[in-house]
């Protein structure tokens, strides 16, 4: 299946990019859920610059670039010499295992004074926080999306059968 039109991508980022994401932090605390929010927010980041989709070797700057185009001030300062991307993304896609300096917390941090911030060498992150600001990321790109100010990228995607269509 080819995604292009405006819909389709705007469906492709709601139903096959947060959703499942919600699903597995709804399931399980386990580092998954970051792992999966990492690889989203280069997702992301592949939507805002001018190569194919696919493209090698984007990975870090399609991160930043998400990271500075759509989440808050806060995470681009957190981003300097790519720290995000390194702890939140590489190492947890490449090994699932968080590095030592990485404070992976589930739930919410109601009073903000923990998530993004740096303690004896450690960055601390909420899951929820996280998603949070990842669902909004995705609204401010839909917005650009429906008001035709990105250039949209054809996206060849597979089937994704859950277990309810899965024939035996």
């Amino acid at each position: 299946m080819i995604i292009s039109s405006p819909e389709e991508h705007i469906d492709f980022l709601q139903t096959k990019l947060l959703f499942p994401i919600r699903n597995v932090l709804d399931e399980s605390d386990s580092v998954f859920g970051f792992m999966l929010i990492g690889q989203a927010i280069e997702i992301l980041g592949s939507y805002l610059d001018y190569k194919p989709i696919r493209a090698k070797q984007q990975s870090a700057s399609r991160f930043s670039l998400a990271i500075y185009k759509l989440f808050p001030m806060e995470y681009s300062s957190m981003n300097k010499n790519n720290l995000l991307y390194t702890q939140l993304r590489s190492c947890l896609t490449h090994t699932f295992i968080p590095s030592g300096n990485v404070s992976l917390n589930f739930g919410h941090d109601k009073s903000k004074k923990h998530h993004l911030n740096i303690s004896n060498d450690v960055l601390y992150l909420y899951s929820e926080n996280l998603y949070s600001d990842l669902e909004k990321a995705v609204e401010k790109l839909i917005l650009r999306i429906k008001s035709d100010k990105i250039r949209l990228k054809k996206l060849s995607i597979g089937e994704i059968n859950s277990n309810q269509n899965r024939q035996v």
